[in-house]
């Protein structure tokens, strides 16, 4: 194994391209970018809407009736 090294390390490796980062960093931008738009559609929109639905829901019941709807958590207990 020593000698695949010892060759290995006589190799002479040329250097990256000039816009090699620049390249880079575009892409891996676009990526991260593109996932991230992809998750805000897929979790955070749905989430902030769910949560938002029954914030009006409660407007709603409130303009209606004039009471707040009952809290569920309380008649658990």
């Amino acid at each position: 194994m020593t000698d695949l090294l010892e060759k290995l390390a006589e190799w002479e490796v040329p250097p990256p391209p000039a816009q090699f980062d620049a390249q880079l960093h575009e892409r891996v931008n676009r990526s991260l970018v593109v996932w991230q738009f992809v998750d805000l559609l897929l979790h955070g929109l749905p989430w902030a809407a769910a949560h938002f639905s029954q914030a009006l829901m409660g407007l709603i019941i409130y303009t209606v009736t004039g009471r707040y709807p009952p809290d569920r958590r309380k008649q658990r207990r």
